[in-house]
């Protein structure tokens, strides 16, 4: 009975011109929450959020990057979860976002950076980010891969200890 309710509405959309939404449903946190992402998303499991644990974001695939940074002298080889993937994840459909950290800096960050892959980063160096080391999350740019990324305006778009994206059109 269920697969002809599932062919039905896919015709019914189909005909009516609706795109078919393949993603499943958000499921809830088990663990403690490190990222809230609220506004213009399509996928929630809170009234108006979509919130993450770090299984849930683990779960979405993971990356690395290895560059520089202005906060150390060295190279650091960071892993997490490709910014995209959250946002694709959610059905974000917004041209920016805020991103917001546990000590309440807020930055603007416009969509077209994802074409630089950003990553939300977890691990640094195969080492856990606790809060000292400006985790849970970090947001980092393959900051050596491209020239225009050695600027002020990207570096500050490297939001450490994020706790929240808000999208906006």
């Amino acid at each position: 009975m269920r697969k002809i309710a599932l062919f039905l509405l896919i015709i019914f959309s189909l005909v009516r011109g609706a795109p078919v939404r393949a993603a499943d449903a958000l499921p809830q946190p088990e663990g403690p929450v490190i990222l809230t992402i609220t506004g213009e998303i399509e996928q929630t499991n809170a009234l108006g959020q979509a919130r993450f644990d770090r299984a849930m974001l683990e779960a979405l695939g993971t990356a690395s990057i290895t560059t520089g940074s202005v906060w150390t002298d060295y190279v650091q080889h960071f892993e997490g979860v490709p910014m995209k993937a959250v946002l694709d994840r959610v059905g974000a459909r917004g041209t920016s976002m805020i991103a917001s950290a546990l000590n309440d800096y807020k930055i603007s960050i416009p969509f077209s950076d994802l074409k630089y892959s950003p990553l939300l980063a977890m691990k640094a160096d195969g080492r856990v980010l606790a809060l000292r080391d400006r985790g849970p999350l970090w947001i980092v740019y393959p900051r050596d891969d491209y020239d225009e990324l050695h600027h002020t305006l990207y570096e500050s778009r490297w939001v450490w200890q994020l706790n929240r994206l808000h999208i906006e059109r």
